[in-house]
């Protein structure tokens, strides 16, 4: 899952912060499938 994150990651760079957001949002409630979450995520975005 990490190399895929990874990959996510660079392909979503050039997005808006609130469009790379909302990207992430939509790909974890996808790949939970309705399962219920039992560990945290963290994701911090920083812009340069």
């Amino acid at each position: 899952m990490s190399k895929k994150f990874k990959e996510i990651l660079i392909d979503i760079q050039y997005l808006t912060m609130s469009e790379q957001e909302k990207y992430l949002d939509d790909f974890i409630e996808s790949w939970k499938k309705g399962v219920e979450q039992i560990d945290d995520i963290l994701i911090i975005g920083v812009r340069l």
